[in-house]
């Protein structure tokens, strides 16, 4: 059985409550889908613009039950982005469902079941096509190795709209769980406070999360019922990772680091929480039911049900077959140690040759970020030419071109530092380098 479908014994249960403090049972949620979709024709396409709510993820699973492929994107983005997405897609004549949704009537595959984009992104019109199987695939492997049961309460920490976000509503809506939805901001007293009326027993994410859980001082707060945190979305800090591996085994919790990509509907690996003080900086081993080969020179390989078809750059994508066969290239630089945890070096795209080395930008930002101790440093470059700074901080110039000479053997000429009010990033808290580029 699919996590979105009917399931009798979860029937009664309370499925989700919203930021109205607002509880809907499972067949409430199933309800209120059935009727905001209306009388929709199966295989039609349908753009879903969502938030952590009910009626978002009301819609949303009653599409997936319906077999209408969904395109997601978050409510609130520019009209333009969402123009150029109906205009890609075939979203022609302006047709939308009972729920005010646009649809359209082009060719799917019969696998298809959700598009989303490659980083959580808005604007990318480049999405990555998703199928049934792939989604329950990589939801039953959650499960299994988070140990995840029908009495935890998750809090929504990242937008449905981004495949990480996405994966923990899955997980939980599949053993019959209650979500806490709510699009609070962590800065925002009331998250805090439904954290504490709800008992939530668990919070997911990226590395930009983690630190303004520090900066919010979250290993102080008097939160009884947190029992699990879990982080992916990016590599985190070695240190951090000792800092949140260290508090969760001191104060019976669980801390798990997790690597994943959309490309593979959510996870790929997870480092088991009694080796992540031992094993800091890995990304740990496979999920269950898949497997990391180190291939091309040392990039990570990923095989598993949960690769997804492929990407869609048009409408006429859409009715493609599966072109990756349960094979995902990850662009990923890594090794393996003796006892099998996986490591990443850096992106394959974040490497440069400057006088005749091989840079990794990833490095190169992680040594400034310690250094410095400043987390909005984030640096960008191209092949025999620079290495650009990016930073919101006032940092001193000779002592960073010093670092760069005597730590990395880089020349200071060929070092750019720049200056910004805010680093970009999107919903999900990455860094968006090409806005970094037109900057």
């Amino acid at each position: 059985m699919y996590f979105f479908e009917r399931n009798e014994a979860y029937t009664k249960r309370i499925a989700c409550i919203d930021d109205t403090g607002k509880g809907y049972t499972y067949e409430e949620l199933w309800d209120m889908g059935d009727v905001l979709i209306g009388n929709i024709v199966p295989r039609t396409l349908v753009l879903l613009q969502c938030s952590n709510d009910a009626e978002s993820l009301a819609k949303y699973l009653a599409y997936l039950r319906r077999r209408c492929p969904v395109i997601l994107m978050g409510k609130g983005i520019d009209a333009s982005l969402v123009e150029g997405m109906k205009e890609t897609y075939g979203f022609a004549g302006g047709a939308i469902t009972a729920g005010n949704d646009p649809i359209a009537s082009v060719p799917v595959s019969e696998e298809l079941a959700l598009l989303l984009s490659t980083s959580g992104s808005t604007g990318a019109q480049k999405l990555v096509r998703l199928s049934y199987d792939n989604l329950q695939s990589n939801c039953n492997s959650i499960v299994e190795y988070l140990g995840i049961t029908d009495t935890e309460r998750p809090i929504t920490t990242l937008p449905m709209e981004y495949t990480y976000g996405l994966s923990v509503i899955h997980s939980h809506l599949a053993v019959g769980a209650t979500i806490i939805l709510t699009n609070k901001t962590l800065f925002n007293a009331e998250f805090w406070d439904m954290v504490e009326r709800y008992a939530v027993t668990s919070m997911a994410g990226v590395p930009y999360t983690y630190a303004m859980f520090e900066r919010l001082r979250l290993r102080e707060m008097d939160l009884p019922h947190l029992k699990t945190l879990t982080q992916a979305g990016g590599h985190l800090k070695p240190d951090l990772q000792e800092t949140y591996a260290r508090w969760a085994a001191e104060t019976g919790r669980r801390f798990f680091v997790m690597y994943g990509q959309t490309e593979a509907t959510a996870r790929m690996s997870y480092l088991p929480p009694e080796r992540c003080l031992d094993k800091l900086g890995s990304i740990g081993i496979p999920v269950p039911g898949g497997k990391i080969e180190l291939e091309n020179d040392g990039e990570l390989v990923y095989y598993g049900p949960n690769v997804s078809l492929g990407y869609a750059t048009c409408k006429e994508d859409l009715a493609k077959a599966d072109e990756h066969h349960g094979r995902l290239e990850t662009g990923d630089m890594g090794y393996k140690d003796e006892e099998g945890f996986f490591y990443i070096s850096g992106r394959k795209k974040r490497f440069i040759k400057l006088q005749g080395k091989r840079i990794s930008l990833d490095h190169v930002q992680e040594v400034l970020q310690k250094e410095f101790a400043v987390d909005d440093i984030v640096c960008t470059g191209e092949d025999d030419k620079v290495v650009i700074v990016w930073t919101t901080e006032n940092l001193d110039e000779d002592q960073v071109l010093s670092l760069f000479e005597e730590k990395m053997g880089i020349r200071s000429r060929m070092i750019e530092i720049k200056t910004l009010a805010k680093i970009p990033r999107n919903s999900s808290g990455k860094v968006v380098y090409k806005e970094l580029q037109e900057a």
